[in-house]
């Protein structure tokens, strides 16, 4: 019998993902001995606290790059960078959550570690270096969130979410397999590198063609491109709106970190087709997203679908990895977590106790009863729709750029057609909270807590905006220190 070589582990860079599994295990003991959700969200906060000082530590260092498991884990800085958006959208979510469990009749403590537990997949994907840690990392990424969205088991809207999510996610992550087989049976090989090395020969390229395209299209379930997104509408529209503020942003970092890196490494060396392919894909997330947005009637659907074209957004990024795609796409998806948990978890004080009442009309002159919560929403939908100085319009700016130096001028124009459109959808709900009369009576329920994920996704919207810089040039440095 012979053995495998031993493998490299670098703890020190394993660290931030190892503080999260402690955090889930032990906030499910607590689950299980004390069934008391604020203290489970306590001890949530102050572990993601703990993974964020660490991340911090490895990224200030210059230290990134560190590889374990024979290049299987890569904690280089796309991947330390993204650590940070996942830490810091899932505290949102905890903080949007904190009080609306036992609001919404969904107070179990066990709520928690499985936002963790979700938020670990989302890093081990961000630094998956090849298909198997990628495949652990969905899975990990996406069975608490199948979960997580039947949460309300009396409500058969987030019943029929749950399941819609898991059927499609399943058939997402069996395509996902499918085609990382048939790579392995090209190239010999799971690990990114070493299938490259092995197709420069120019073999099997047709199988791993058909390899590569099946694992994007599985991917592409996750991110919600076109014409696979269908289920992101229903599941954000059914789910709890707490369980959503989590899952529009870190599931999509969690995505999109794993195309980029996919994209960037293995795509161009298998087949150009690939990238023709997902350009047409992102062309058609941008203009279905878009449309279909201007045709709702309730907000919550309304982000649903702004969700989608916000992923054509960051597929512009993707399609140009050698062009400051990557540096694009970290600072897109940075922004997109802020503004996005923020209107998410304005919503969450807007909708009525039984999370529902997410019509425009319910809006209308909340300028008038809630000022506070209107200006907020304002200023993260402006965002949303890239309006300056915001952080979403930096964000979009760079996502353009970079698309123009990667050759990708057609997609760029579409882009900036689609984003005027959806300056209209953005702007009907700011007109009604400010231009007419108020229909419903205000919203009467407050959370300290919610409130004060409002004003931290409020002032990282405004700061990014105003200072875009300063983290494009911290990602883009620390990056240069390791000579990428």
């Amino acid at each position: 019998m012979t053995f495998p070589p031993a493998l490299d582990v670098d703890w020190g860079h394993l660290a931030p993902a190892l503080t999260l599994l402690v955090t889930a295990a032990v906030g499910l003991l607590l689950a299980l001995y004390q069934r008391d959700s604020r203290l489970t969200a306590g001890t949530v906060l102050l572990g993601l606290t703990g993974a964020f000082v660490l991340n911090l530590s490895l990224f200030m260092s210059g230290s990134a790059g560190g590889a374990s498991f024979g290049l299987r884990y890569l904690a280089d800085v796309p991947a330390l960078a993204l650590n940070f958006v996942i830490i810091v959208g899932t505290a949102l979510a905890v903080l949007v959550s904190y009080d609306q469990l036992e609001r919404l009749d969904m107070d179990h403590p066990e709520y928690y570690p499985l936002m963790v537990l979700s938020a670990l997949g989302a890093m081990v994907m961000a630094a998956a270096g090849d298909l198997i840690t990628l495949l652990l990392g969905l899975e990990v990424l996406s069975l608490p969130v199948y979960v997580l969205s039947a949460w309300r088991p009396a409500a058969r809207q987030s019943e029929e979410a749950g399941m819609k999510y898991f059927l499609l996610g399943a058939f997402g992550s069996a395509v996902l397999v499918y085609g990382a087989a048939l790579l392995y049976g090209a190239s010999g090989s799971f690990v990114y590198e070493n299938v490259v090395a092995a197709l420069a020969g120019g073999e099997a390229v047709d199988l791993a063609t058909l390899g590569a395209a099946l694992v994007l299209v599985g991917l592409s379930f996750k991110a919600a491109l076109a014409p696979f997104h269908q289920w992101s509408p229903d599941v954000y529209t059914g789910a709890p709106t707490p369980v959503v503020t989590f899952m529009s942003v870190v599931v999509k970092v969690g995505a999109f970190a794993a195309l980029v890196r996919l994209v960037s490494t293995v795509a161009p060396d298998v087949s150009p087709w690939l990238q023709g392919a997902l350009a047409v894909a992102v062309a058609a997330t941008l203009v279905v997203g878009n449309l279909a947005a201007l045709l709702q009637r309730g907000v919550k659907r309304l982000l649903a679908y702004s969700a989608v074209a916000h992923a054509g957004y960051l597929g512009l990024a993707v399609l140009a990895p050698d062009h400051g795609g990557v540096e694009a796409s970290v600072w897109y998806l940075t922004a997109y977590t802020l503004m996005n948990a923020g209107a998410f978890a304005v919503l969450s004080l807007v909708m009525d106790r039984n999370d529902q009442g997410d019509d425009i009309e319910r809006f209308a002159g909340l300028g008038q009863t809630r000022p506070g919560l209107a200006l907020a929403l304002t200023v993260f939908l402006l965002s949303l729709g890239g309006i300056p100085p915001l952080a979403g319009f930096a964000g979009k700016v760079m996502v353009f750029s970079a698309a123009v130096e990667a050759g990708y001028l057609w997609l760029a124009l579409l882009g900036i057609i689609t984003s005027v459109v959806a300056l209209v959808y953005y702007f009907r709900v700011v007109a009604a909270m400010y231009f007419r009369r108020p229909e419903y009576p205000a919203p009467t329920f407050r959370s300290t807590a919610t409130e004060i994920a409002i004003a931290a996704a409020l002032a990282g919207t405004v700061l990014l905006g105003l200072l875009p810089g300063w983290w494009h040039d911290a990602v883009r440095g620390a990056q240069a220190a390791l000579g990428f």
